[in-house]
């Protein structure tokens, strides 16, 4: 945990975007102190279809999913620090938004296989 999970319009960025947007999500989440490294997951999901109010933009949605129990403050310093890493490097016209969901725990599942 956490579950990093990036949205973004994929005909707004450069084929090698992504990559950059996942390892600096990674780093983010890493730096804050809040999760041990072994647990983060990055992901990232390209849109195609998407219309936004604002014209000639395009988008970065990101979600971080995380187990309950973490303050106000920290879930401040994830958004923020993740936030900050995403639009640095950025040259393109983009709307960026970063939220902070908490999973529900007795619902949530996990098995780690090993080969």
């Amino acid at each position: 945990m956490p579950h990093i999970i990036i949205e973004y319009s994929q005909d707004s960025f450069s084929l090698s975007t992504p990559k950059k947007l996942v390892e600096g999500a990674f780093e983010a989440v890493k730096a804050t102190g809040l999760f041990k490294a072994d647990n983060i997951k990055v992901r990232a999901h390209p849109v195609m279809d998407y219309r936004l109010g604002l014209p000639n933009s395009g988008f970065i949605h990101v979600m971080c999913r995380i187990h309950s129990g973490k303050t106000d403050v920290q879930k401040l310093l994830l958004s923020q620090s993740v936030l900050v890493s995403l639009q640095s490097g950025l040259s393109e016209a983009v709307v960026i938004t970063v939220e902070v969901v908490e999973m529900d725990e007795m619902s949530y599942s996990k098995k780690v296989i090993s080969m």
